[in-house]
């Protein structure tokens, strides 16, 4: 458990963070030059790390330059994103494939989903590095060096506790919303399913960032990453069903058994029906963990 700060604020605790996001982001594309392993998924950790603490606590640092970061992290990350999301599928594909009974496995099934989703990780990383080096990341790296410099003078009413409490109350509301449509008959709550997940993420980021001064913070942000877990878990489902259907078509047209497409899609459906069903009991962690914060202001 980190130690507590006594007396410390914004400029001692939000700042100094987003610095160490921002080092970070930079010494990681060293690795992602040289395709280290997980190396995509932790610049791209990063890139959202930072966008975040940038957003819950934006007026500790300079509007203008802040806004246009946070739009630049946004295009960093998704660049980063189509590499990790191919990667990630890919590894899904293979386990979901493993785990099945060897003669149920039938077709080129394998090769169109797994192989697939390598190629894929392939093209999209060789973008990513010939992004790396182009003028547009050297200016965003400039930028952010600029912004966490702490040479910025953070106003006296912004404080530790108003990025959780904002970023608290819009995981609220979005839960609520999951709430509302799945009382509704036939609504597609993966939409927002997907937005409390990015809520969740908020909140454990401005979490985990407050904890260096208010320890009681930690047990917050650890509730809102088994929610984020959770959530990132259904979210790479909803990818990797939508990847089957349209393998299927494909499949089909090649006049190619397509029986182990449908067992794997029902197994995805299966485990989205238990991240939904697990939502409430998350949530109420985070609530409980939220009202024992010991933060003041």
């Amino acid at each position: 458990m980190a130690a507590r700060q006594h007396g410390a604020g914004v400029p001692e605790v939000i700042v100094p963070a987003a610095r160490g996001h921002y080092e970070r982001l930079v010494s990681l594309a060293a690795d992602v030059r040289a395709d280290a392993d997980d190396s995509v998924h932790q610049m791209r950790v990063s890139t959202r790390r930072l966008r975040s603490v940038l957003g819950s606590y934006r007026r500790a640092f300079p509007p203008e330059a802040t806004r246009t970061a946070r739009a630049e992290l946004r295009w960093l990350g998704s660049v980063l994103g189509k590499a990790r999301d191919a990667e990630v599928l890919a590894d899904r594909f293979s386990t979901l494939i493993d785990a099945q009974p060897g003669d149920l496995v039938v077709g080129s099934v394998h090769q169109r989903l797994v192989g697939t989703q390598q190629d894929l990780y392939r093209g999209a990383h060789a973008n990513a590095v010939e992004v790396l080096a182009e003028p547009r990341y050297a200016a965003l790296c400039a930028l952010l060096d600029e912004i966490t410099s702490g040479e910025y003078a953070v106003p006296p009413d912004v404080t530790l506790r108003a990025g959780l409490d904002k970023a608290y109350r819009q995981l609220r509301k979005a839960a609520k919303k999951v709430r509302r449509l799945v009382d509704e008959d036939g609504a597609d709550v993966g939409p927002a399913l997907h937005r409390v997940r990015k809520r969740a993420k908020k909140l454990r980021y401005a979490a985990e960032a407050v904890a260096v001064a208010e320890p009681s913070a930690a047990d917050l942000g650890r509730a809102a990453k088994t929610l984020q877990t959770l959530l990132g878990d259904h979210q790479d489902g909803v990818l990797a069903r939508a990847w089957i259907i349209d393998t299927v078509v494909q499949a089909r047209e090649d006049d190619e058994d397509t029986f182990t497409y449908g067992l794997l899609y029902a197994t995805e459906e299966e485990t989205a029906g238990r991240a939904l069903d697990a939502l409430p009991r998350h949530v109420k962690a985070i609530r409980r963990a939220y009202r024992d914060l010991d933060l003041r202001h």
